[in-house]
């Protein structure tokens, strides 16, 4: 014999409804929307450490270069959008030591320091490049400030965003993510 079912109304079914799924979609999406714009800005940052570090490496590699072989060298620090270059070459002769470029998505381009001094504050330019020169000591020479004083370059990103290469009087080279490098080093 066969049993009839009892059938139990809104207790059996099962599911969801369509209002649950498009919060649940609209949830997801709002999510994904705030994680599309971080890592636009975290890319972008993060493009922009890897061209400073990159430019730093071979300002060490250019001072270490200018003392082991007893020349002044040049460094010159070339920024076009979506490409770094370093070139670094011997004062003297011209003769090209070492260069190092890489292709970074997200780098519009580059300051220099061309004003300012103690108790006064730096002043930046735009640039199609900007140049460091090591003496046979490693000290840096030349540059758009005195001596005594840092040299700072600025690279800046796709979102206007500047770190700063700063390279003492002794040749040390360091870099800080902001345009303005506080303090001596």
């Amino acid at each position: 014999m066969v049993q009839p079912t009892i059938n139990r109304g809104w207790l059996e079914q099962s599911g969801y409804s369509l209002l649950e799924l498009m919060i649940v979609v609209a949830i997801i999406g709002v999510i994904a929307g705030l994680g599309g714009i971080n890592f636009g800005v975290w890319k972008s940052r993060a493009d922009l450490k890897e061209a400073v570090q990159l430019i730093r490496n071979e300002l060490a590699v250019a001072r270490m270069t200018s003392m082991s072989r007893n020349v002044s060298v040049t460094t010159t620090i070339t920024v076009v959008p979506t490409m770094v270059t370093a070139v670094t070459t011997n004062t003297n002769t011209g003769a090209q030591l070492s260069s190092v470029s890489s292709t970074i998505t997200r780098i519009n381009g580059i300051t220099n320091q061309t004003g300012g001094g103690p108790g006064l504050p730096p002043v930046f330019t735009a640039a199609p490049n900007a140049t460091v020169q090591f003496n046979s000591m490693g000290y840096r020479v030349g540059g758009a400030v005195p001596g005594s004083q840092n040299q700072v370059i600025g690279l800046v990103n796709d979102l206007g965003t500047t770190y700063a290469i700063r390279i003492n009087p002794r040749g040390v080279v360091d870099w800080c993510p902001s345009q303005f490098c506080i303090g001596t080093r």
